[in-house]
């Protein structure tokens, strides 16, 4: 209720005149107000998630962001697969060196030098080396590819090319100086970690991999995610026989788990929010026995466990939730207007639904900053092989807000992979222009220009003031001509 107010006081005045102090209040409380806000709305419920089997499974594939994410969301997976006769593999791609205040907390320092932040890498891997054990996983099955903490949104977006390597602000190193690296030849560049995981998958050959799910909201989970699906999307386009079935976790959101704590009893559930636009998900019932394993890795993360306790033992629940991957083919636009994507329609005279939805209201400054807050993606093709994409926002766009769509297209000439960008407001060199017309943000694009690509990886976000108020996860679209 005293929320609610607050919110209804704040839109009061958002007035063209007050528009930009309310966007600047609202994203100077992103500071502190991370939870999400509206009241607990259980309509979800575990019968809801389908059962997970592992029947016909063979060769399982863990990917985690950061040393305790594989066991967070897989120790029960790991236990079933084992019992079950699969042959189990962990990839872990940051060390988890980038935490400050556990790096200050664990080494009693108030300045880490970059030493100490590698020291501190090297004990969050005996971590999880450790707790992997416990779960019958040992040290020769698991990988560590040493890739920089917070850092893979930048190798995504910026540093692309192995020419000019992203720095790690802890480390100091544009390369990993960790002992236990996958690659030592690799320097910080997403080409070099988009081979990195491409080798792993084509030398393992797995029929079942688990990593990061799109929605989830730290950087380097949302990371792994789009690397990941870029390398199995590339090795199946090369070899058709490496297709396995792809199911993603979510760690990091503010309304899941719903309830924090150590609960062993109670379901895990994913957020409404997410579920009610992709209902998709998957469950792993655990144990007794398999929850009081879980429970004993969670505590071998001793240098998370101070500050992290109480939504590390968040996920030692009485089950684990999945959610299953899908890839749309791109929409033919028979008709329709190009900047109303309400009225596009396909060749049998339906109306074309979004390649993406996103969660609306899920933080406090959306809620309030309508104008910046992504409710979905629409993308289609016409006969005169132009691409049209469309973002849309829950209410007009404004001026003071940037509209940004990132697009990566996958060519099967020389090039490999083509990177976009087109954006609302002031023109920039080499950026395409985005048009506003009411909640719709677009642009339009000779496929041509783009080599007529196979593939269409996209994404989108916007901006005010240099910060982001909404992201959607990236969505990839099969292209057929």
């Amino acid at each position: 209720m005293i929320i609610s107010r607050i919110i209804a006081l704040l839109r009061k005045i958002y007035t063209p005149w007050g528009r930009q102090v309310l966007i600047v209040l609202g994203l100077a409380a992103t500071g502190f107000l991370t939870w999400q806000f509206s009241l607990p709305n259980p309509t979800v419920q575990l019968t809801d998630l389908k059962p997970l089997s592992l029947v016909g499974h063979h060769r399982l594939l863990i990917l985690a962001p950061h040393c305790d994410d594989e066991t967070l969301s897989s120790a029960g997976l790991i236990l079933a697969a084992e019992r079950a006769g699969l042959q189990v593999h962990v990839v872990i791609s940051t060390n988890g060196d980038g935490y400050l205040f556990a790096t200050m907390q664990d080494l009693q320092k108030i300045y880490p030098s970059h030493a100490d932040f590698i020291r501190f890498g090297e004990l969050r891997q005996q971590e999880s080396l450790a707790a992997l054990a416990k779960l019958g996983v040992y040290e020769n099955q698991v990988t560590f590819l040493s890739y920089p903490d917070r850092g893979t949104p930048a190798l995504w977006n910026t540093y692309w090319s192995s020419a000019i390597p992203y720095r790690s602000p802890f480390s100091g190193d544009s390369s990993s100086p960790y002992l236990r690296t996958y690659n030592p030849h690799s320097v910080y560049s997403g080409v070099d970690f988009l081979a990195d995981l491409s080798s792993i998958i084509e030398n393992y050959h797995p029929d079942l991999v688990v990593y990061p799910n799109s929605e989830d909201v730290h950087p380097d989970h949302w990371g792994l995610n789009v690397f990941t699906r870029l390398a199995l999307t590339q090795l199946h386009h090369i070899d058709p026989s490496i297709n396995p079935t792809e199911l993603t976790y979510l760690v990091h959101r503010p309304d899941f788990p719903e309830i924090r704590g150590y609960k062993p009893t109670t379901s895990l559930i994913p957020p409404e929010m997410v579920f009610s636009l992709d209902p998709h998900w998957y469950r792993l019932d655990l144990s007794p026995a398999d929850v009081n394993l879980k429970a004993q890795a969670v505590l071998t993360y001793r240098s998370q466990l101070p500050l992290l306790r109480n939504l590390m033992e968040s996920f030692v629940r009485m089950n684990e939730t999945f959610d299953a991957v899908e890839t749309p083919d791109l929409p033919l636009l028979v008709s329709g207007i190009p900047l109303d994507p309400s009225t596009w329609r396909d060749i049998n005279g339906k109306l074309i639904q979004p390649i993406q939805q996103d969660p609306v209201g899920d933080f406090i400054t959306r809620s309030v900053i309508k104008a910046g807050d992504i409710t979905a993606v629409y993308e289609a093709r016409d006969f005169l092989d132009n691409l049209h994409i469309c973002m849309k926002v829950v209410e007009e766009t404004v001026p003071e807000i940037t509209y940004t769509i990132r697009l990566k297209a996958l060519v099967d000439n020389g090039d490999g992979i083509i990177s976009i960008q087109a954006s609302s407001g002031r023109a920039r060199t080499g950026m395409l222009l985005m048009k506003r017309s009411g909640t719709f943000a677009c642009v339009s694009i000779p496929l041509s220009q783009i080599h007529h690509p196979w593939v269409i990886y996209l994404g989108a976000n916007t901006v005010s003031g240099g910060r982001v108020m909404d992201e959607t996860g990236w969505q990839i679209v099969n292209v057929k001509y």
